[in-house]
């Protein structure tokens, strides 16, 4: 191989290591976009769960303090209420947990696929060191 091919090739891996570089800094800055993202919509999804255990305290404060009505109408209304409210309760409840479970999931596979990433940036970061180092060489 004549010397001008040798520069020529090493200057095509180079540039070659350098747009897979960028690439793999634009993936990773797409992670960082989800991350971000995600654990926006976690916050949401926590504060509204936190918001509905403090209106189920309120209403059972509030069901506590009237005693006006007894019975057995009463008696009636309020298990069906109670069964009512605890199915809406598991429902609403095991939803969110599920949402939140799926995006602490979501978060986990970004952060791994960000991490591998970074695997790969310090490669090809090393792989354009050693191939600078072997052009300014070829020049000595």
């Amino acid at each position: 191989m004549s010397e001008n091919s040798k520069y020529n090739s090493l200057i095509r891996q180079k540039s070659n290591a350098r747009a897979q570089y960028s690439s793999c800094e634009q993936r990773i800055e797409k992670c960082e976009y989800l991350l971000n993202r995600l654990k926006s919509a976690k916050e949401q999804i926590a504060d509204q769960k936190s918001k509905f255990k403090e209106i189920k305290k309120s209403d059972e404060k509030i069901s506590k303090e009237k005693g006006e009505w007894q019975g057995a109408t009463y008696n009636s209304y309020e298990k069906k209420m109670d069964s009512l409210v605890q199915s809406n309760e598991h429902y609403y409840k095991s939803h969110l947990d599920r949402i939140l479970d799926s995006i602490n999931d979501e978060i986990t596979r970004i952060e791994n696929k960000k991490m591998e990433e970074y695997g790969l940036l310090g490669k090809l970061g090393s792989w354009i060191n050693s191939l600078s180092n072997e052009i300014e060489n070829f020049f000595n």
